[in-house]
């Protein structure tokens, strides 16, 4: 054989395993950035999993439903009524941590008897209202029903963090029962209903008055949703 033949063999080889080392390292390369891309979405994913949940979202519609609340409350104010909504939403879950109701008398007959029934028992300790809005309101009727939405954290009896979003529905004046007449506005004049749950001047005595924000409005049913 001859001599260059040879050579030529001999650079056809080395070109062969050139081409495999090389080969070689680009695939080694390509699954070292393979791994790292793993990698680094199991490292998000841990993360993820070691953050605490955030607030829940709230549907708001206190631009739509404040002019319809105002035509039947002119002296309602949405800032006092959000310290209400809070204070009822901390109560709520403040109740299944102490497991007994702790509402008082700003709910009706028939939530307190639901209630009992339906406690939040998990909650164990820190209990945070993040945020509360107006949901929704329907004045359609003699019977006004406002519905609010809070979010709200606590720590469970896991030690875990919860968040919840909580639905808080209210009636303007009642008897015992939301689904009886409305009654439980009266003058503080003279003691008559008024023909109105947001009436400011009594048909009977003629006496003017400022109907109370936070009062007469009963909360009737709560629930996480």
């Amino acid at each position: 054989m001859e001599w260059w033949i040879i050579v030529l063999l001999a650079l056809a080889g080395l070109g062969v395993l050139a081409g495999g080392f090389f080969g070689i390292l680009r695939a080694t390369r390509g699954l070292r950035q393979s791994l790292g891309t793993i990698t680094s979405a199991l490292n998000e994913a841990i993360a993820a999993n070691n953050e605490p949940p955030k607030p829940r979202s709230l549907s708001s519609l206190e631009s739509v439903a404040m002019p319809k609340i105002l035509r039947d409350f002119p002296d309602f104010n949405a800032k006092v009524f959000s310290q209400r909504v809070r204070r009822d939403a901390e109560t709520y879950y403040r109740s299944g941590k102490e497991g007994k109701v702790l509402f008082r008398n700003d709910a009706t007959a028939s939530f307190y008897e639901s209630f009992e029934d339906r406690l939040p028992l998990d909650v164990k300790d820190e209990i945070k209202v993040h945020r509360v809005t107006i949901a929704a309101y329907d004045g359609s009727s003699r019977r006004k029903i406002l519905t609010c939405q809070a979010a709200v954290g606590y720590i469970d009896r896991n030690d875990a963090q919860q968040e919840r979003r909580l639905l808080l529905c209210y009636i303007a004046g009642y008897a015992d029962d939301p689904e009886s007449e409305v009654v439980g506005f009266n003058c503080p004049n003279c003691g008559a209903p008024l023909p109105a749950a947001g009436a400011r001047v009594c048909v009977y005595c003629g006496t003017s008055f400022v109907a109370p924000v936070d009062r007469g409005w009963m909360l009737f049913d709560a629930k996480e949703g």
